[in-house]
């Protein structure tokens, strides 16, 4: 038998140590197999690989789900929880690009399993305020919410129905003094969340990418890339529990989520995912550095290359990246794609809340059902039409450019889809606020904003504002006010009447005390928002069966030493020009539809009320001009991707393993 070489199948089984009892004299110098375990397998990396990409996931929308609240008990602009959103990429900027050189060409298992555990930090530390301040600023936002009528016309103007108390001016300033310091900690910590996240997002799929054929790639691609879209979808469904939940979660407030005191308990979800984030960081560390193995034995390392300094070819690496015509316009466009998808979901709640009058967890659950399912359902479906038709790099770009010119168009129809806009007394055609003469002598200057809905069908930002005289308590939240100067008396609103009918006082005598007011906007039914998830879930299904080819372009263009510093550069790319500036910008055009911000005690807060029109023309029309952008970056793509081989040929098995091959050899 001296001489006869064996097969590849029995190199194979030579090299897994499931040889038989045949050839093992063959190789007489190899190397005994390590013992292979659970963990030795592909499948049960990606369980652990893909349950952390969805708690990863989950905390980001879960975080996004919650800034309504937090807005609202901080008294913040959507500009400011568009800052902290963007920490979360600063920290990716941060670490993107040598933490993928570095874990690159080490123990990737190990370099993800440390990440995971930094990001368990950062989540915990963001649900700190709540264990540190959350009883003294719960006492604060109550007291600016108090359970009595809302201040009613003041004809004498030292009147103290509008002045602000030293106790209301006490809370006023302990809520700043505590903002002063959460905001800067909520930064820090999604900074921190940031850095943990880098090692999910760019080791993992390299990691699976060499240890699968090319051929199953585009189907690990489509599963990885499509479940974890579900993590973003569970976010929301969490945020929409977690805000049904009153803030304190074991005392009973005595009013439900409707009512405008409620603060729901924005911090509970956090304790769940940094939970479960430690259990898998733990799992992690139990794999191997390479799971498919190699059928010849890794050659012994030289101790000179123990002193080659870590960063020996790292700018030579970056210059690789740089100079690849085809990787920096894929890179572009993955910016431009990715922009317009983080900034809708970034402020998607609120926008459902302010144009279609959603409650918070039914806005949290049209977000995670409605959108972000539906285009985890068209990731895996591309992946698997990937896989069948075995489609080139051109016809690949040429849908990926399809599907960025349709979602445009998606959110240029869906600009012309809304609610009616409510109807404001107080305020004038431009949208700025205006005294009403009927209300003139009220001094009604410094009133907050607690809303009241006319029997003519208007909403006046007050009581005082409608001129109303008196008040009467119908329940624990709802007030009536009658002899108001303003309403005109004829009239006869369909939620006034309601509420006089439900508490039957529709044949009172206050009926003859001039017009009526209840409590609350007017608001009204409206079913367009079915129209809405309709166009907007064909939007998002679409423009998610681009992503796995979109993937699979990326790394299929670079040399295969280069994929996860490829990931990296993509990742570097879309955290300086993407994500961080995209919700800033994105919370920028929410706040620039603002038409009426809250005022407690001299202090601006929160924006009360949206001009619609307004909102969805800032809001859905740069999300349509981004994708347009990203839509001439595709046809770039498409017009050099002849020369990207989807499919490359798999490696002799004599191969030399990459282990081998690399240039360093950096452990954790």
């Amino acid at each position: 038998m001296k001489g006869v070489e064996a097969t590849p199948e029995e190199q194979e089984r030579l090299a897994t140590g499931n040889n038989n009892g045949s050839l093992d004299c063959k190789l007489p110098q190899q190397q005994e197999p390590e013992s292979r375990t659970a963990f030795h397998s592909t499948r049960v990396f990606m369980l652990v690989f893909l349950s952390g990409w969805v708690l990863q996931g989950m905390f980001l929308t879960y975080f996004v789900s919650v800034t309504t609240t937090i807005e609202k008990l901080f008294k913040v602009e959507s500009k400011t929880t568009g800052t902290l959103l963007a920490a979360t990429e600063i920290g990716q900027i941060c670490t993107a690009l040598f933490l993928t050189y570095l874990a690159g060409r080490g123990h990737r298992p190990r370099w993800i399993a440390c990440m995971m555990l930094v990001l368990a930090v950062g989540v915990i530390g963001c649900m700190m305020p709540h264990m540190y301040y959350g009883t003294e600023l719960l006492e604060v936002h109550l007291d600016s919410h108090t359970a009595g009528a809302g201040p009613v016309c003041a004809v004498d103007k030292n009147s103290s129905l509008i002045k602000c108390d030293d106790a209301q001016v006490k809370s006023s300033e302990t809520r700043s003094s505590i903002t002063a310091v959460v905001i800067p900690w909520l930064f820090i910590c999604l900074l921190v969340v940031g850095v943990g996240q880098t090692g999910i997002a760019t080791l993992g799929i390299p990691y699976v990418d060499d240890n699968v054929g090319s051929k199953q790639s585009p189907l690990y691609m489509a599963i990885t890339i499509g479940i974890r879209v579900i993590g973003p979808a569970l976010g929301f469904l969490l945020g929409a529990l977690c805000t049904r939940v009153y803030v304190d979660p074991l005392s009973d407030p005595g009013y439900d989520n409707t009512d405008l005191r409620w603060v729901g308990a924005w911090w509970l979800g956090m304790v769940f995912i940094a939970g479960f984030i430690v259990i898998l960081s733990v799992l992690m560390f139990f794999f191997p550095r390479q799971i498919k193995q190699s059928p010849q034995p890794l050659p012994p390392k030289k101790s000179k290359e123990k002193n080659e300094p870590f960063f020996k070819d790292f700018f030579a690496t970056i210059k690789r990246q740089v100079t690849n015509d085809i990787l920096m316009w894929r890179t572009a466009s993955s910016v431009l794609h990715l922009m317009p998808i983080s900034g809708v979901y970034s402020f998607l709640p609120k926008y459902l809340e302010k144009q279609f009058r959603l409650p918070t967890h039914d806005a949290n659950l049209v977000s995670g059902l409605g959108g972000i399912l539906v285009m985890g359902l068209g990731i895996i479906t591309s992946g698997v039409v990937i896989l069948k038709l075995v489609p080139t790099a051109r016809q690949v770009a040429a849908w990926t450019a399809a599907s960025a010119a349709l979602y445009s168009a998606g959110m240029v129809l869906l600009m012309f889809i809304s609610c009616p806009e409510e109807s404001f007394r107080m305020l004038s055609e431009n949208g700025v606020t205006s005294n009403l003469s009927c209300s003139a002598n009220c001094h009604c200057d410094g009133a907050a904003y607690t809303p009241v809905c006319g029997q003519d069908a208007f909403t006046y930002v007050s009581a005082c504002q409608a001129g109303c005289a008196g008040s009467r308590q119908l329940d624990n939240s709802t007030w009536l006010y009658y002899n108001c100067s303003c309403v005109d008396e004829h009239e006869r609103g369909e939620k006034v009447l309601n509420t006089l009918e439900r508490y039957e006082v529709m044949n009172s005598s206050q009926l003859e005390w001039g017009g009526l007011a209840v409590s609350g906007e007017c608001g009204g039914p409206c079913r367009q928002i079915y129209a809405f998830i309709a166009i907007f879930a064909a939007s998002m299904f679409i423009h998610a069966t681009g992503e796995v080819g979109a993937v699979l372009l990326i790394i299929r263009c670079t040399d295969k030493h280069d994929k996860a510093m490829a990931m990296g550069v993509i990742q570097f790319a879309i955290g300086v020009f993407g994500n961080v500036p995209c919700p800033i910008v994105f919370g920028a055009a929410v706040d620039a539809a603002c038409r009426l911000r809250d005022t407690a005690c001299g202090l601006i807060g929160a924006c009360a009320s949206y001009d619609n029109d307004s909102l969805r023309h800032f809001y859905l029309g740069l999300s349509a001009g981004l994708m347009f952008l990203a839509f001439i970056m595709d046809l770039l793509v498409w017009s050099k991707a002849g020369r990207i081989d989807m499919n490359p040929a798999e490696p002799a098995p004599d191969a030399a393993p990459l282990a081998a091959r690399s240039p360093t050899d950096t452990q954790l």
